[in-house]
């Protein structure tokens, strides 16, 4: 024994004692909060009392009681309300009385940035000349960009117009997202930024050129114009890019020249392509017709022309007389794309009677095998005489065209399919090919003999000379007992490293609690303050959830937001509900090829709900449907999240925010995940929060607290975050579409995986490593997502199964990572942790619960070794669930009393059998993985609890 049994005993009373103070603090932060809300509603009701009836002597003591307070007060009523003047000055100069401004201004010179920050920000609420004078001092010597951002925020907000030419000074030589960010600070001055633009029209450097072209897009005036198209000629590639992108905002007539229609460049010829589609007039589409026998300009030129025709029908005469005449193949087949995006009209146009050019421009569309058209339009027409008219032409021609024939079988509904004289396909032929990885199969199985075979020659190793003195029972009784101690180490070394996260957690948590609570929804809300964002949600047989949790995507606080479910391929009524709910109606959009998909069927839009946009698709998977999406998208980042997801209303903004504290550029942001079981969910919004009724349930409640509040906070606060979980992660778009999305078989890397969300984290972290690029993956504590858990143990194991199978998947693909400095706290400890711990530990874990029973068999289970594996074993992870709770409950007050109690209860008992059960799925992954098993698996959705269900679950 290396301690004494007297010393065992002092440290589980040490354990004992410190998740007592555990449990404490847990009471004591649920007091707090309750108090602190108490006190926050009678000094806001007191502050608005003197407020509202102008009483200066009846508010200065209720000010100088709570200066603070007063001054949040002051800025949250300037962002709800637009205060009159009068009781808004007086308001100020009682504030002013009190010493809270010095203080703030003795903030701006504080060693810490938190503080400039924060002192930053509250002090545009007081504006004078002192405080601008100091804001600008401040933005002179400082050197931290996050810092230079507030500063500049606070001068914007002030309308400084001294500090111009001190905020662009601080452009050159900055990142690309500090740029953004400040160029629009300075373009909120207008007026008075214009009449500063001569100044800057002549200087050469890259980063104010981009700002003057950014200015131009909001701002239009001759001189702008003229300075966008000398910007054509830019060296800098993207300058020229973005300054014709510009143009086609205000001046898009200037496109139709020879000098953007024929430029040299393919990418100024594709924008000016994309940008003429606002011009909706015969002209444009004579200029834009010739461009389609460029392959490189045809699918973009395709896409600006069926644009140009929904917005003026009566210019579809024009395309049907083009596509009757003899084109070359190119321009035959985009204008059958165009035309195929109008199928419905030209269908009803022959309803009307009968017309031999509409039959030939059938016919020709059919032997194009626009089959996603005609699929799409089968599936939700609801006239007769459409459908009719198309299926009369398809028993003419499918003979002739087998691969139409074999599409339509395996898409349309069988009612349908009964109309042509045909039948589906059986299911089994629409699955996508499995590759087998030999390689990856035979390292596997050389692997295993070690996992099971370690410690054992560990045990021969040291006791050789042994062997052939001691008997059989001997080897038996100390090659147990050996065991024991080896798993209460691993166990400790386990605990340890939790604890270490642990610790981190903590830091992270009052670093970005005290961030989020800086920031106020005025400065947040500016325009590009915070980038755009685009949720994609990929949706399977989700008809039970998908209404409610659509609703709750699009009731979100976000300012610049949009939303993109895509239906992959789902059998159920998943889209007929969005549809019939939404009032939604089939449109045309180009949907650019960034990343290879399965095929895209339709396109499904609102004019009511502007950011809600509906892709049907052909099934390729979660993976394929993520990426159908970032092809959408047209914003900075986009924020992945599971279809059957509720968010809180502001869990987005929450994520974001995160962004602008990044010490380096931040590829991706990853938030909580929460079971939604037992909870109560009113029209998308949850309105209570509850625990599950299911005992299994409950133990992945603690579970997930633990694993995200304690470890992935951890991870990210020392920058070695691998997993984002794919239920709620927000990515940077460019740098994903750089690396070829998400992994699929249809994309560069020709593989699929169960783990994608893992996958991507580490592909991105790679990707940047190789570019010698710093970057950081951020985790935000309080940006919360709610899904449900499996409650059938049949489907918990099988979701366990496949994140097993996931992770090793990941750990052979990226393999040469593993223990490689080149890719630092990546290669040297993150990948290693998951090698060690995640995909072998579990090995030694069910091998160690064998021989604790066999100790326990065999009288070798005394009292020392008890106490040993109590400390390292239960109360190490008893003592980590405790202090997740901690940071859960830090602040908000999430669950009540006796839901925590109940939880505290669950964090004990799950040491005892749930522990062992997960590990022991986690053997059965590897082996399955051997056995080439691949797939999700049938993950069925019970549904949201609405409030009327969710009493009978309640506590």
């Amino acid at each position: 024994m290396l301690v004494s049994l007297e010393e065992l005993y002092w440290l589980c009373a040490g354990l004992f004692l410190v998740i007592g103070y555990g449990l404490a603090l847990i009471v004591y932060q649920k007091y707090r909060l309750h108090r602190r809300k108490r006190q926050q509603l009678t000094l806001n009701r007191n502050l608005l009392q003197g407020f509202a009836y102008y009483e200066e002597e009846a508010l200065r003591p209720w000010i100088r009681k709570a200066k603070r307070r007063a001054f949040d007060l002051l800025q949250e009523l300037n962002q709800m309300h637009q205060l009159h003047k009068d009781p808004r000055n007086k308001f100020i100069q009682a504030i002013r009385e009190t010493d809270v401004e010095r203080r703030y201004h003795q903030q701006l010179r504080s060693a810490f940035a938190a503080r400039r920050r924060r002192a930053a920000l509250l002090l545009a609420a007081l504006p004078c000349s002192n405080t601008n004078q100091a804001l600008e001092e401040a933005l002179r010597k400082e050197q931290d960009l996050q810092t230079k951002l507030y500063l500049c925020a606070a001068l914007a907000r002030l309308e400084d117009v001294k500090a111009l030419p001190i905020m662009v000074e601080t452009l050159p030589g900055a990142p690309q997202w500090y740029r953004t960010r400040v160029n629009m600070r300075l373009a909120s001055f207008g007026k008075a930024f214009h009449d500063y633009v001569p100044q800057l029209a002549q200087r050469p450097e890259m980063e104010i050129q981009s700002l003057l072209v950014d200015f131009a897009a909001i701002y239009p005036s001759a001189a702008l114009k003229e300075y966008l198209l000398q910007c054509i000629a830019s060296p800098a590639k993207d300058i020229a890019y973005r300054a014709t992108r510009n143009l086609g905002i205000f001046y898009c007539h200037e496109l139709k020249t020879s000098l953007f229609l024929e430029n040299s460049d393919p990418v100024i010829r594709n924008i000016t392509i994309q940008a003429l589609s606002s011009i909706p007039t015969l002209r444009t589409l004579e200029l834009l017709l010739p461009l389609l026998k460029q392959p490189r300009h045809s699918e973009q030129t395709a896409g600006s022309i069926s644009s140009i025709v929904q917005k003026k029908p009566a210019l579809l005469n024009f395309i049907l007389e083009e596509f009757q005449k003899d084109q070359d193949e190119a321009t035959q087949n985009a204008l059958a794309t165009v035309l195929a995006n109008r199928l419905e009209y030209l269908l009803m146009r022959l309803t009307a009677g009968p017309d031999p050019v509409l039959d030939r421009t059938l016919t020709c569309l059919i032997q194009a095998k626009k089959t996603n058209a005609i699929i799409g339009l089968l599936r939700r027409n609801h006239s007769q005489e459409i459908e009719l008219i198309l299926l009369r032409h398809l028993r003419r021609l499918l003979p002739e065209l087998p691969d139409v024939r074999q599409e339509l079988r395996l898409y349309l509904p069988a009612d349908i399919l009964s109309k042509l004289g045909e039948t589906p396909l059986p299911q089994e032929t629409t699955r996508r090919e499995h590759i087998v990885d030999h390689e990856k199969i035979f390292y596997l199985r050389l692997l295993l003999p070690f996992a099971f075979l370690s410690v054992p020659l560990l045990y021969a190793t040291r006791y050789w000379e042994q062997f052939y003195e001691w008997t059989p029972y001997m080897h038996l009784a100390q090659f147990v007992l050996d065991f024991n101690y080896y798993i209460a180490f691993y166990s400790l070394a386990v605990n340890g490293i939790s604890l270490a996260l642990l610790f981190f957690s903590l830091l992270a948590i009052r670093k970005q609690g005290d961030a989020w609570n800086t920031k106020k929804r005025s400065f947040l809300f500016r325009p590009r303050i915070l980038p755009g964002i685009t949720i994609i949600a990929p949706a399977y047989q989700e008809e039970s959830t998908i209404i409610e949790s659509t609703r709750s995507l699009l009731n979100l606080h976000y300012p610049n937001y949009e939303l993109i479910v895509v239906n992959d391929g789902s059998n159920d009524k998943t889209l007929d509900q969005l549809i019939e709910h939404f009032q939604l109606e089939k449109i045309d959009r180009f949907v650019p090829q960034r990343l290879k998909t399965q095929p895209i069927r339709g396109l499904y839009a609102s004019k009511a709900i502007p950011k809600l946009l509906v892709v049907d698709k052909a099934n390729g998977g979660k993976a394929d449907a993520l990426n159908a999406g970032i092809n959408l998208s047209g914003k900075e980042f986009f924020c992945g999240i599971d279809a059957d997801c509720l968010l809180e209303k502001d869990s987005l903004i929450k994520l974001a925010s995160t962004i602008l504290d990044a010490p380096e550029e931040p590829v991706a942001v990853g938030g909580n995940i929460f079971p939604v079981n037992g909870c109560k969910v009113d029209r998308g919004e949850l309105t209570h929060i509850g625990l599950p009724a299911s005992h299994l349930a409950r133990f992945q409640t603690i579970e997930y607290l633990r694993a995200f509040m304690a470890g992935r906070l951890g991870w990210a606060q020392i920058n070695s975050l691998l997993i984002i979980s794919g239920a709620f992660g927000l990515f940077n778009k460019d740098r994903v579409v750089e690396i070829g999305g998400y992994l699929t078989s249809s994309e560069r890397h020709k593989k699929d995986t169960v783990g994608e969300d893992m996958e991507l984290v580490v592909r991105l972290r790679r990707h940047m490593c190789e570019q010698n690029k710093p970057h950081s993956i951020l985790y935000a504590f309080n940006a919360n997502c709610w899904t449900e858990v499996p409650e059938p143990l049949s489907v918990l194991h099988r979701q366990r199964d496949r994140w097993q199978r996931g992770l090793i998947d990941i750990l052979f693909f990226h393999r040469k990572l593993l223990l490689n400095p080149r890719y630092g706290r990546l290669g040297m400890v993150a990948l290693p942790y998951f090698f060690l711990f995640e995909m072998f530990g579990p090995f030694l874990e069910v091998q160690g619960y064998v021989m604790v029973v066999a100790a326990a068999c065999l009288g070798l289970l005394n009292l020392p070794l008890a106490l040993l594996l109590l400390l390292s074993s239960v109360l190490l992870g008893v003592l980590v669930s405790v202090f997740s709770l901690v940071i859960v409950s830090r602040e908000n007050d999430y669950f009540p009393g006796p839901y925590m109690a109940t939880l505290l209860g669950y964090a004990i008992l799950e040491n005892f059998w749930f522990r062992q059960l997960a590990n022991f799925w986690r053997v059965t992954g590897y082996l399955n993985t051997l056995r080439q098993q691949t797939g999700w698996g049938n993950m069925k959705r019970q549904g949201f609890q609405q409030q009327e269900d969710a009493e009978k679950t309640e506590i």
